[in-house]
């Protein structure tokens, strides 16, 4: 829906993913659509350098979220809610809705 206007598919994935988890690591995000972790890592390092993205390690893990600072924040996130709601239901559960507690050990998924 984004995409024309982000340049990518990716990027638009990781900003919803962002605005619905507020924040997340790379292998994390590529898992949930299924994508190359490389792809993504390239696009958060992108988003990251333009200050529309922050990292902190947590561990050996870095993780993103929206950068406080960046001067478009408020309007960024006005532009995704607004096509979030555009996106079909049944996709914005499966991959924008944050699961509320680890899955049981050996449950089939």
């Amino acid at each position: 829906m984004l995409e024309v206007l982000l340049a990518g598919k990716i990027k638009e994935q990781i900003l919803f993913y962002l605005f619905t988890r507020s924040e997340g690591h790379a292998r994390e995000i590529a898992r949930t659509f299924a994508g190359h972790p490389t792809a993504f890592i390239r696009q958060l390092k992108k988003l990251e350098k333009g200050e529309v993205l922050i990292s902190r390690l947590k561990g050996r893990t870095r993780l993103y979220s929206f950068n406080p600072r960046y001067p478009f924040q408020a309007e960024l996130e006005a532009l995704l809610a607004k096509a979030l709601s555009f996106i079909p239901t049944k996709e914005r559960e499966k991959y924008y809705t944050p699961r509320l507690r680890p899955r049981r050990a050996g449950k089939p998924l």
